[in-house]
């Protein structure tokens, strides 16, 4: 399961005179081993009341906009003692209680989507091999309405029964219920697992995530699932991002969603908004990738001559449209045009793929009413797809 924390038994407050100083409450005592039988006493009370676990959602944010566009419902537990989540999961599993824990999750966080601010989902973490088990199956097919839910699926652990496993899902999508696989990059199930579920999410472990921006074979192990994630019809989603400049490489390298604390926190109520500092740095940042990206950035000036004229860089014909450029031998030649907002590789290559003696010669770039905005020289596009590929 994800990395939560328990939140404690509250302490009651209590009055002492103004002299003394209040007593501090008592440290809670560290959770026993999974194996200790006391686990199945605070598994029941857990599951005897609702009130001892509670959904604290952390945002999900677009990384072009700066928007809170979903929320990871993630579990609390209050018990007698001190134990991160995952340690009431592993216990729940070791007791025989872990099937009836997660649809207690699932079922909490399905009833949480009446509070989801407009356009938003949310996501909710299972076991996979626990699709099968009577009170996962029961919660699943037994709501109607599973829109604005994400089944995420941890990549950690397979299928016992993948014939009952595939029935259950294929109700999840049939309700309206989306698929994520967690955790991608650090579980044994893989591409196999990808391959066979095709699910609309990936969530790229915090493995990859931690120093992705001083490390190139992160980076490029990004890139190569983003293109995986594209070709399947999926977005991908970076999660665990710490520093401003983890967020800053993931948004240069196109990852659409993020989460993580330099994001925001869990919280006990859904976040409906960054702060403004935030979401203004989100946007600066993927305006400049835009731009990167794009011929725009690229463009050198051109002076633009009539039909007939013989001086200039780019000559119109009787219409006003663009003609010719002057090639790199200083002649004339039959102009390409490219918009300002294609790519840089695709331009090379179309560059490239011209025949004839001018197929070095510089491209012509226009807006959408045939302007001039600028020349390209084939070098500084062939500078640019190098630099760009050094950096990655």
């Amino acid at each position: 399961m994800v990395e939560l924390v328990d939140v404690g038994v509250p302490t009651p407050v209590r009055t002492t005179p103004a002299a003394l100083p209040a007593p501090s409450a008592p440290a809670q005592p560290p959770a026993p081993p999974v194996a200790d039988p006391r686990w199945r006493a605070a598994l029941d009370a857990v599951l005897r009341e609702p009130a001892r676990l509670r959904l604290h959602p952390q945002p999900l944010v677009e990384l072009t906009t700066g928007l809170v566009t979903g929320y990871e419902m993630l579990s609390r537990f209050e018990g007698p003692w001190r134990a991160a989540p995952d340690v009431w999961f592993e216990a729940a599993e070791r007791w025989g209680h872990n099937a009836t824990l997660q649809a207690h999750v699932l079922r909490t966080a399905l009833d949480a989507r009446a509070d989801l601010p407009p356009d938003t989902f949310l996501t909710v973490n299972l076991d996979p091999h626990l699709l099968g088990e009577g009170p996962v199956r029961e919660v699943l097919e037994g709501t109607g309405d599973l829109a604005r839910t994400v089944l995420e699926l941890t990549e950690h652990s397979q299928m016992v029964d993948p014939v009952v496993a595939d029935r259950v899902l294929e109700h999840v999508r049939g309700a309206g219920g989306l698929l994520a696989i967690d955790d991608v990059g650090t579980g044994y199930a893989g591409l196999e697992q990808m391959l066979r579920l095709r699910p609309d999410i990936l969530k790229l472990d915090r493995v990859l995530i931690t120093g992705v921006d001083a490390d190139p074979v992160k980076r490029s192990l990004v890139e190569l699932l983003g293109d995986l994630a594209g070709r399947m019809d999926a977005w991908i989603l970076g999660e665990g991002i710490e520093t401003r400049e983890e967020l800053e490489t993931l948004i240069g390298l196109g990852v659409p969603l993020g989460q993580g604390w330099v994001l925001a926190r869990p919280q006990p109520t859904m976040l409906r908004a960054l702060p403004l500092e935030l979401i203004a740095h989100i946007r600066r940042t993927s305006a400049r990738r835009s731009l990167r990206d794009h011929v725009v950035s690229l463009l050198r000036p051109a002076r633009v001559v009539a039909a007939g004229r013989e001086d200039g860089d780019v000559r119109l014909d009787a219409r006003g449209m663009v003609a010719d450029v002057r090639g790199i031998a200083g002649t004339w030649a039959p102009a390409t045009t490219v918009a300002p907002r294609e790519g840089v590789p695709e331009v090379l290559r179309r560059a490239l793929a011209r025949s004839g003696p001018h197929r070095y010669d510089p491209l012509v770039c226009t807006d959408d009413e045939g302007r001039v905005l600028g020349v390209l020289p084939l070098d500084v596009l062939v500078e640019a797809l190098a630099d760009r590929r050094a950096s990655a």
